[in-house]
């Protein structure tokens, strides 16, 4: 009697496992299927901006893909460390570079061949700057949200690029949306893998900021006078009154670790040749060594 009572509640045991069971399965589904549709829509979007912007331009980032296929490039970050390595080795190597950037170009003997912004103040205050001092031969990526503030056909080879700002700290090798890094070098990290390159180094990434509190105004902006957080004085352009957006060093760690991650996976080299840099999601090499005597 005992065995059958049992068997009994065993048996209503399991009918009732197996309709929960079915039930989450039905939730699991119209949740993919949501996820699904989701991520289409966001392929729409990312698509839609593309054609768009495409065609007032010409130009998108998917006319890049492939483009230095095995090859390699230096992408160059903008800090102090920049003034312990002789540059001219970078001339005759495809180079990526950034924001104010061109500031060392006449020094340096070169500008680069790409270049990117994405920060919306540095964009609004300095539009005028890199209109004037970026040469047309640059590939200029600038974001579709930023654009507003550069006057059309003030600057040659401009490429408008989508910002995805709801995917932040991953890493995207899909050329119509490029992923929030919360540093222009995690931009320009993409577009190389977009590419093809199959070794990527980084220079110029300190990774590392001092910015006292009396630097720091009310809105969480920062000035860059009497500070050496860039290779130049006259890259933070504190004289013309220029703020700049606080770096977030978590979220930019966050975002190279998952560069890192994508490299590993993909058969991808990503090193960092920056002296003294504080970055660690990234082997380091030797800059000298990368370059091999005569």
């Amino acid at each position: 009697m005992f065995k059958r009572l049992r068997s009994l509640s065993g048996a209503k045991t399991d009918a009732g496992l197996s309709g929960r069971v079915s039930v989450l399965e039905k939730e699991l589904r119209a949740r993919t299927n949501e996820v699904h549709k989701l991520k289409y829509q966001a392929t729409l979007t990312n698509r839609t901006f593309e054609t768009l912007f495409g065609s007032v331009f010409g130009r998108s980032l998917t006319e890049f893909v492939g483009k230095h296929e095995g090859e390699r490039c230096f992408i160059v970050g903008n800090g102090p460390s920049l003034n312990k390595i002789d540059m001219k080795l970078l001339k005759d190597e495809v180079t990526f570079g950034s924001n104010r950037a061109f500031v060392g170009f006449r020094d340096w003997g070169f500008a680069y061949n790409y270049w990117m912004v994405q920060d919306r103040i540095l964009a609004e205050q300095s539009a005028g700057d890199f209109a004037q001092n970026l040469p047309g031969e640059v590939v200029k990526f600038i974001p579709y949200t930023i654009l507003k503030f550069f006057k059309f056909g003030s600057m040659d080879n401009v490429v408008p690029v989508h910002l995805d700002y709801t995917q932040q700290c991953t890493f995207s090798n899909d050329p119509t949306a490029l992923h929030e890094g919360f540093t222009v070098t995690t931009g320009l990290l993409q577009i190389a893998a977009i590419m093809g390159f199959k070794k990527i180094i980084l220079v110029g990434v300190d990774h590392n900021y001092v910015i006292p509190k009396k630097s720091v105004n009310e809105d969480r902006k920062w000035s860059g006078a009497g500070l050496s957080n860039h290779f130049s004085d006259e890259y933070t352009n504190h004289q013309q009154g220029q703020v700049w957006e606080m770096p977030d060093i978590e979220k930019m760690t966050k975002a190279y670790d998952s560069a890192a991650a994508w490299a590993v996976e993909n058969g991808i080299e990503i090193v960092n040749a920056t002296p003294g840099t504080k970055l660690k999601s990234f082997p380091t090499t030797d800059y000298n060594a990368l370059f091999p005597k005569p």
